[in-house]
C-alpha cells in the first residue's frame, strides 16, 4: 500500500487512487506548468483510516436525510485517529519540501472529481493556511468527510453516480499568499457558441471569495487570437487574506484599489496565455484557478469545462452546419412545458397530415408535395421535451403556396410569431427569393376554387361536423379497457383514416380565416385606426360572436350554478361549504342525486376537457371531476352565472366599435369593410368550433392509448398503464404488430422517465433560437440552445418598472388583486381576482367567469385565450413582455387597461 503520491509517480497511479484534482495536478507538474509544491495523500491511506477506526460511512447514509447523514459521518471521522504510519509519512514529506513550519493548503481530491463527465466543482472542502501537524490532521479528516457532504451526495444522486463505496484523495500543497487571484476559462462557458473569446475573473487577495461567490470580481473578455480584451471592473471593497493564526479572514481593501483593476494589462494577457496553454496541453477547454504572489503566476488547479460540447461539435465535417430555426409561438399554448413522447409523436403525425392536406386544398401540385416529404415530416421538433415549430420548414411551406409573398404576413399574425428574423440570419433564407411560380391559368383555377370554397364554406363545415359527430359519438361510447390490443390498434387506424386524414374542412376554414383576418387588419389600420388602437378596435369588433361551441362547457357549468344558487337553500349551503374533493366523494356516495345527475350529464358531454387537453398524458375531467365542482362553487359564490348579462356586455363592446367604424367610413368603404368583417367573424367562429373537434378527438385518443397501457400492464409489459405515454405511437404499434426493434419496454420507459424528469427540473429552451448541425447533439447542451436565443435582449419593456405592456385582447379597465396561477391547485377558490398565468389552453376556460380580468404571458390575437375572452367579455391582455410571472405575486394590486394593453402595479 502506498500512502503518499508525488509528482514522480505515474499518472495511472493518480487516476486510480489520487483523485481527479491530484491527477490534474500531476499532469500540470509533469507538463512543466508552474504550480506550488505539493504531494497527495492517497485513497489507500483513506481506506486505512476507515479500517483502523472500524468506520462504515455507507451505513450512515440515508438518501432521504442527506444533511443529517453528512453531520453523522463528519462527527464520526473527527472522533477517529489518523494511523501513526500515515502521520509520519506526511511529516516526512513536509520536511522534504521545507513546509514543516510553512502554511499549506489541504485540498480534497475526489476519485470522481474533475472528470470530463462530472466536475464536482465546489462540492468538496479545502482548508487554506494550515500550519503544523495538528491543524493538517484536522483538515485532512474534514476533507475526507466532505466526500459525504450534503451537497456532494445530492450531486451524486442528481448525476446518477453511486453513493456507496465513496473514496477520497487529499492534496497537501504550499500555500500561495496571493496578491490577486481568480479563475480563467479557455472557452466562454456562458456563451457556448462563442469561439473567439476566453474569460478571466479576478479579485484582490485569495481566489476563494470568487469561487464561493462571496466577493464581486472583475471580468475580462479576452480574444483568443490577439489577446485584446474588454474589461468589466467592479467595486471590490473587501478581500480574503491570510489570518495571523491561519485560515482566512475578510479584510477591507485599500481605498485606492476598490475601483481599480485587480490585474494589469500584462497580467490579464499572462493569465490568458496560461489558459490557452492548458487547453493545448490537455486537449480540452480548461477551467483553471490561478494566483499572483509577488508578481509570479501560479496555476493552483485546473479541470476540464464539462458544460460545453466537445470540439467536434463545431466541426462542420462531423456535425454538419445546417441551420434550424425553432420557435414556440402559438404552439406553446397547446403544448405548454415538457410534453410526453406519445403526445409529440401523435401531434407530429397529425401536423404532417394537416399540412399535406393544406397544400392539396390550396392547389399545390402532388409532385411538389411528394418532393417535400422531409419538410412535412419535420414541421415540429421536440427540444428537451418541449414542442417547437421548425420555422425554416414553415417558411418553405409558405413559399410553396400560390401568392406566398402575401400569405407570409397573414400566417405570422395567425401563428403569433413575435418578431421577424435578425438581419445576420437573412442569408439562411435565400430560398425565399425564388418561390414556386404558378402559371396564370393555374392561378385563375386556384382563385376559382377558393371562391367556390368561400361560397360553400357553410356546407363544407356542416358536412364535416356531421361526419365528425357521428364518428365521435361512436368512439366515446367505446370501452377501451374491454378491447384487445389488436382491436385497439385497429380502432386507432380507423380514427386516423376517418378523422385525421379527412381534416380538409378545418384547413379550408383556417385558410379563409387567415385571409379575412389579415384583410380586416390591413383595412382597419389603413382606413380606421393605426397601431394599438387599430388592434384594440379589431378585437372589439370580434366580440359577441355567440354560438361558440368551445364556450358551451363553461356556460353549462354556469347554468348548473344558477340552478344551485336559485334552488334548494340546503344544497346551496352544502356546495359553498364543502371542500371540492369531499364534495365529489359525497355525491358519488349518493347524496344530492339531482345535482349529481346534472354533473354527470356535463361529464358525459365534456369530460374530455382538461388543462393541457391536447397533451395525451393530461388527466381529464373523467379522471378528476373536482375541477368542475370547484368552478360551480366559485360561480355560486360570486353569482357570476348570468349568461344574458355576459352576452349583453359583449354586444355593448361590439356595438360601440361598430359605431366608431360608421363614423369613420361611408359609402363603398363602409360596405366593403363590413363585408370583410362579417366574413372574418364567421371564419373565426368556425375556427373555434372546429378546434373543439380537435380537442374531442384528442380526448378519444387519450383514453384509447390508456386502454393499450391497461392491457400491456395486465400482460406484465408495463409497470403502470400511464407508462404508455413514455412510448411513441410507432413504438406501440410496432410492438403490437411484431415490428419492435426492442421488446424491453420497461427499460425504455425507465430511461425516458429519468430523461424527462431532468427536462422538467431544468429551465426550458428559449422561445426562439437557432441550432446548427445535428439538432439532437445541440439539445444535449442547454447552454448551446440558450446562446442561440434570438429574442434575448429584444423584448420591449417599459421604462417604468411598475408598468408592463402586452397585446390588447378584450377591453376593460379593472383595478384589483391578482392571483398568480401556475397550475389548477393555485386557482382553487378563485373569487373575482385578476387571473395571471404564463399560458392557457381551452381547459382553462371554466376559470374565466370566476375572475375579473385575465393576464397571459404568452398568446396572440387569434389564440384560443383571446377568442374565448372576447366571447365572454373578459378584460384580457395576452403576450405580456417584461417578466409578468416573475414581477407579479399573488395578492398584489394592479390596474389594467386591457384596451391599451397596459398593466400598472399599484402595490408590492
Amino acid at each position: 500500500m502506498k500512502r503518499i503520491f508525488t509528482s514522480e509517480d505515474t499518472l495511472a497511479v493518480f487516476k486510480k487512487s489520487g483523485g481527479g484534482k491530484a491527477y490534474n495536478m500531476a499532469r500540470l507538474t509533469q507538463k512543466g506548468v508552474p504550480v506550488p509544491e505539493w504531494f497527495c495523500v492517497s485513497a489507500e491511506a483513506y481506506e486505512e483510516f476507515i479500517s483502523s477506526n472500524s468506520l462504515n460511512p455507507d451505513s450512515l447514509i440515508d438518501p432521504t436525510q442527506l444533511g443529517k447523514s453528512a453531520e453523522n459521518i463528519e462527527a464520526a471521522f473527527l472522533k477517529a485517529q489518523i494511523p501513526s504510519a500515515l502521520v509520519k509519512e506526511i511529516e516526512s514529506n513536509l520536511a522534504r519540501m521545507q513546509l514543516t513550519t510553512q502554511f499549506v493548503a489541504v485540498r480534497s481530491s475526489g476519485l470522481d472529481e474533475d472528470s470530463a463527465q462530472n466536475s464536482f466543482a465546489g462540492q468538496f472542502s479545502s482548508y487554506l493556511f494550515q500550519k503544523g501537524m495538528d491543524a493538517i490532521s484536522l483538515s485532512l479528516k474534514k476533507c475526507w468527510a466532505s466526500a459525504f457532504s450534503e451537497r456532494a451526495l445530492a450531486y451524486r444522486i442528481e448525476r446518477n453516480i453511486g453513493i456507496k463505496g465513496i473514496s477520497m484523495g487529499v492534496i497537501i500543497q504550499k500555500m500561495v499568499n496571493a496578491d490577486a487571484a481568480g479563475v480563467a476559462f479557455s472557452r466562454n462557458p456562458i456563451k457556448a457558441l462563442d469561439r473567439d473569446h476566453l474569460l478571466v475573473s479576478s479579485v484582490w487577495g485569495l481566489g476563494e471569495g470568487l469561487v464561493s461567490g462571496e466577493l464581486d470580481a472583475d471580468h475580462y473578455e479576452v480574444h483568443r487570437n490577439d489577446l485584446t480584451f474588454k474589461p468589466h471592473i467592479v467595486d471590490k471593497p473587501e478581500a480574503l487574506r491570510q489570518a495571523p493564526e491561519g485560515g482566512l479572514v475578510k479584510t477591507h481593501v485599500e481605498a485606492n484599489l476598490v475601483k481599480a483593476s485587480s490585474l494589469t494589462d500584462a497580467q490579464v494577457k499572462e493569465v490568458s496565455k496560461l489558459a490557452l496553454e492548458l487547453e493545448k496541453k490537455f486537449e480540452a477547454p480548461q477551467d483553471c484557478e490561478w494566483a499572483f504572489e509577488n508578481g509570479k503566476l501560479y496555476c493552483v488547479q485546473t479541470r476540464p469545462i464539462t458544460s460545453l460540447p466537445p470540439e467536434e461539435f463545431f466541426d462542420a465535417h462531423i456535425n454538419g452546419s445546417e441551420a434550424t430555426l425553432w420557435d414556440n409561438s402559438n404552439i406553446i399554448e397547446s403544448y405548454s412545458g415538457v410534453t410526453s413522447p406519445l403526445t409529440f409523436s401523435f401531434a407530429s403525425q397529425a401536423y404532417r397530415q394537416v399540412y399535406i392536406q393544406f397544400c392539396e386544398v390550396i392547389g399545390v401540385p402532388q409532385s411538389l408535395i411528394d418532393k417535400n416529404e422531409k419538410m412535412f415530416r419535420n414541421m415540429l421538433g421536440l427540444i428537451r421535451g418541449n414542442i417547437y415549430y421548425n420555422l425554416i420548414n414553415w417558411y418553405k411551406l409558405i413559399l410553396m403556396l400560390p401568392g406566398s409573398s402575401d400569405n407570409k404576413a397573414f400566417m405570422e399574425t395567425m401563428m403569433g410569431v413575435k418578431q421577424g428574423l435578425k438581419p445576420e440570419f437573412a442569408h439562411l433564407f435565400d430560398f425565399m427569393k425564388t418561390p414556386v411560380r404558378y402559371s396564370p391559368p393555374h392561378k385563375a383555377w386556384l382563385l376559382t376554387m377558393t371562391l367556390w370554397r368561400f361560397l360553400r364554406i357553410n356546407s363544407i363545415v356542416t358536412e364535416f361536423q356531421t361526419h365528425f359527430t357521428a364518428t365521435y359519438n361512436g368512439a366515446r361510447k367505446k370501452n377501451f379497457r374491454g378491447m384487445s390490443l389488436n382491436e385497439l390498434r385497429e380502432f386507432y387506424e380507423y380514427l386516423d383514416g376517418e378523422v385525421l386524414r379527412n381534416w380538409k374542412a378545418p384547413i379550408i376554414n383556417d385558410y379563409l380565416c387567415m385571409v379575412f383576418f389579415g384583410l380586416l387588419k390591413k383595412l382597419t389600420e389603413k382606413w380606421v385606426a393605426e397601431g394599438n388602437d387599430g388592434a384594440s378596435l379589431q378585437n372589439d369588433l370580434l366580440c359577441g360572436q355567440g354560438d361558440l361551441e368551445s364556450t358551451e362547457p363553461t356556460k353549462t357549468l354556469m347554468r348548473i350554478a344558477a340552478w344551485v344558487d336559485k334552488g334548494n337553500p340546503a344544497l346551496r349551503e352544502w356546495v359553498l361549504a364543502t371542500p371540492i374533493d369531499i364534495a365529489w366523494k359525497t355525491l358519488t356516495d349518493g347524496k344530492h342525486p339531482e345535482f349529481k345527475a346534472k354533473v354527470d350529464d356535463f361529464l358525459d358531454k365534456y369530460g374530455f376537457r382538461c388543462i393541457n387537453e391536447l397533451k395525451l398524458e393530461a388527466q381529464d375531467l373523467h379522471d378528476d371531476p373536482t375541477f368542475a365542482i370547484g368552478a360551480i362553487q366559485s360561480y355560486v359564490r360570486m353569482k357570476s352565472y348570468d349568461i344574458e348579462e355576459m352576452e349583453k356586455r359583449e354586444l355593448e363592446i361590439r356595438h360601440k366599435a361598430e359605431a366608431l367604424v360608421n363614423q369613420k367610413l361611408s359609402g363603398f368603404k363602409r360596405w366593403f369593410y363590413f363585408r370583410i368583417l362579417n366574413q372574418a367573424r364567421k371564419a373565426v367562429r368556425n375556427r373555434e368550433n372546429l378546434r373543439f373537434a380537435r380537442t374531442k378527438i384528442f380526448g378519444i385518443a387519450r383514453h384509447l392509448f390508456r386502454g393499450i397501457g391497461y392491457q400491456l400492464t395486465r400482460l406484465g409489459q408495463l409497470e403502470n398503464e400511464r407508462d404508455i405515454f413514455l412510448l411513441t405511437v410507432e413504438e406501440i404499434m410496432a410492438f403490437i404488430e411484431g415490428r419492435a426493434v426492442s421488446l424491453e419496454l420497461r427499460k425504455i420507459i425507465e430511461l425516458r422517465k429519468e430523461e424527462f424528469k431532468g427536462y422538467e427540473e431544468s429551465l426550458p429552451p428559449p422561445d426562439r433560437f437557432m441550432s446548427f448541425g445535428a439538432a439532437g447533439v445541440a439539445c444535449k447542451f442547454p447552454q448551446v440552445l440558450t446562446d442561440g436565443d434570438l429574442l434575448r435582449g429584444e423584448i420591449p419593456q417599459s421604462d417604468d418598472p411598475n408598468v408592463l405592456y402586452g397585446v390588447p385582447c378584450c377591453p376593460g379597465v379593472i383595478e384589483g388583486v391578482v392571483r398568480v396561477v401556475n397550475n389548477m391547485k393555485d386557482a382553487e377558490g378563485l373569487n373575482g381576482e385578476i387571473l395571471v398565468t404564463g399560458r392557457t389552453d381551452p381547459g382553462w376556460v371554466p376559470l374565466y367567469p370566476s375572475c375579473s380580468g385575465l393576464l397571459i404571458e404568452r398568446g396572440s390575437l387569434l389564440s384560443h385565450s383571446a377568442v374565448v375572452a372576447r366571447e365572454l367579455g373578459l378584460p384580457t391582455i395576452v403576450g405580456v413582455s417584461g417578466g409578468l410571472m416573475t414581477k407579479l405575486k399573488t395578492g398584489q394590486r394592479v390596474r389594467i387597461d386591457a384596451g391599451k394593453g397596459e398593466i400598472r402595479i399599484l402595490t408590492e
